[in-house]
C-alpha cells in the first residue's frame, strides 16, 4: 500500500455538499502509512501485512455534518483495501480555495446559478 494508492482511492470520496472529490478539493494535507505490528495475524507467514493509514484532511466548509459524513466515506473507502488494518482521519482547519484543482474550479463555476452571481461596481 502506497500514498499513490490512497490518493487514487480518495478520488472516489466526494464531499456531500460540494459534490467534488477530496483530491479535487485539495483537502489532503498529510498521509502516513505504517505497518500495523499489532494487527491480527501479524508475523504469520502467508497472512497479508496490515497497515495503519492516518490522514489529515483540511475542512473546506464549516458544515460539521458534511465533514463527518466525508470522514466516514474516506474510512469506508480505505477499509476496502485488504492491506488496511486501521484508518485514522483527522479533520483540521486551514483549507483555502487555492488548494482547488483547475478542474474543480471549473466544476464549481458551472454549478453556480445566475442568481448567485454578484455584480461588483468598480467606479
Amino acid at each position: 500500500m502506497t500514498e499513490a494508492d490512497v490518493r487514487r482511492a480518495l478520488r472516489d470520496c466526494f464531499h456531500p455538499a460540494l459534490k467534488l472529490s477530496v483530491e479535487a478539493l485539495g483537502m489532503v494535507d498529510q498521509i502516513t502509512i505504517t505497518v500495523d505490528k499489532d494487527a491480527p495475524g501479524a508475523g504469520i507467514p502467508g497472512v497479508p501485512q496490515k497497515h495503519i493509514v492516518a490522514l489529515r484532511l483540511l475542512q473546506p466548509s464549516e458544515d460539521e455534518t458534511a465533514n463527518s459524513m466525508l470522514a466516514e466515506l474516506v474510512r469506508n473507502r480505505l477499509y476496502g483495501f485488504p492491506e488496511t488494518g486501521t484508518v485514522e482521519v483527522e479533520m483540521a482547519e486551514g483549507w483555502t480555495a487555492d488548494r482547488l484543482t483547475d478542474e474543480a474550479r471549473e466544476q464549481l463555476a458551472a454549478q453556480l446559478r445566475p442568481q448567485q452571481l454578484v455584480q461588483i461596481r468598480t467606479s
